[in-house]
């Protein structure tokens, strides 16, 4: 079994006593397939890890020891395709740890339905109430994605992104609901990591993670989340937001601080992200609209030396005119760092005089929210 290993910001330094994890992964393709190699990702040790075995008649095995449990996924290649140039991937996490974990599908990771062991067997059960909710909310998105943006920015169809966010509070109530009524289970704290993603509401996940059993807050992951709790704390609406300074392309230093007296917004994005590319489109609308009415982007990059060029590339590309930096570390980026930033696109807007007021706004919530902010109409 081949392994490959990926950094991962996402994985902190161990904090609490591991309990050995021995698992099984059995696959099996019943429909003809042309799939050669599963691949097994999950992170270990603080880095993100590839196995790979061969797909023989349509079966496959994956055998290992982990610290603690996992979330993972599952690809397959074709044709011998290596992991990553892959395209064939499931959409949805499942969980490793201690037992056996059995994956089936048709024809494609795209398909598989996995069972076996009680975090999965959790997480499947969660799942079913929130699905009713996901299928209201990928309906009225597609609705009103197909509108005009005129039309989805007016005053008259403000009840329709209303909607959107009443169902959003009753996904977070679901998943709130099972974490206080699970306190002693190990999945209360996957459920509760989510939770944490882009929250303005640090306080609120703070209080629930300290309502969990001492047993399950005691867990590695457990100590992981009251660590990342803590550093989210500090970057939460309405405190200062931490001063850096980093180099443009032209390795001239900017410094967060020197954008005083106007709204700022940190962009956190990368050239090799797709969904940070996609979201440049609206980010530059807003730019647009915004730039001479007190508003500014101040762009930070998660490339690497190796995708500088790349970096510099996509600016132009893109279209982006306003102040880019980054420091070239990746995930070690300073900036991220200081801003608990585990995942792109993430944004933090910040009031003319440095205090965040607002996290992650993305589509119509980024033009509508300066709209107020600056006293401009739609």
């Amino acid at each position: 079994m081949k392994s490959i290993l990926y950094s991962a910001l996402l994985l902190l330094p161990a904090l609490a006593q591991a309990q050995t994890q021995n698992y099984v992964l059995k696959g099996t393709i019943n429909g003809p397939t042309d799939a050669t190699q599963a691949f097994l990702l999950y992170p270990i040790n603080q880095k993100m890890r590839v196995d790979s075995v061969p797909v023989s008649s349509g079966h496959f095995e994956f055998r290992g020891t982990l610290p603690e449990p996992v979330r993972a996924n599952i690809s397959f290649g074709h044709h011998g395709t290596p992991y990553n140039q892959s395209r064939d991937g499931r959409r949805e996490f499942f969980y490793l740890e201690t037992g056996t974990v059995t994956v089936t599908t048709p024809d494609s990771a795209t398909k598989t339905t996995v069972r076996g062991t009680p975090l999965n067997d959790e997480h499947a059960r969660l799942s079913a109430r929130l699905k009713p909710l996901e299928d209201q909310y990928d309906a009225l998105k597609k609705v009103i994605d197909a509108q005009p943006e005129a039309v989805r920015r007016s005053p008259a169809f403000a009840p329709q992104q209303g909607k959107l966010a009443a169902i959003e509070t009753a996904q977070e109530k679901v998943q709130t609901d099972y974490v206080k009524a699970h306190p002693d289970a190990h999945y209360s704290l996957f459920v509760l990591f989510g939770l944490l993603q882009n929250t303005s509401n640090v306080a609120r996940y703070a209080s629930l993670y300290q309502d969990l059993s001492a047993n399950v807050r005691n867990t590695l992951r457990g100590q992981r989340i009251a660590e990342q709790i803590k550093r989210l704390m500090t970057v939460a609406v309405g405190t200062m937001a931490p001063d850096f300074t980093q180099n443009t392309p032209d390795n001239v230093p900017v410094t967060l601080s020197s954008l005083r007296g106007k709204y700022v917004l940190i962009d956190f994005w990368a050239s090799w992200c797709g969904p940070c590319r996609a979201e440049n489109p609206n980010v530059m609308k807003a730019y647009n609209a915004f730039k001479d009415n007190g508003f500014t982007i101040l762009g930070v990059s998660l490339d690497n030396p190796k995708t500088r060029d790349a970096w510099v590339r996509a600016i132009k590309t893109d279209g982006l005119t306003w102040t880019q930096v980054s420091d070239l570390k990746s995930w070690d980026n300073a900036a991220a760092r200081a801003y608990d930033v585990t995942a792109i696109p993430q944004n933090f807007l910040l009031d003319p005089q440095g205090k965040i007021v607002a996290i992650n706004l993305r589509g119509d919530a980024l033009h509508s929210t300066l709209s107020k902010l600056l006293n401009k109409a739609n």
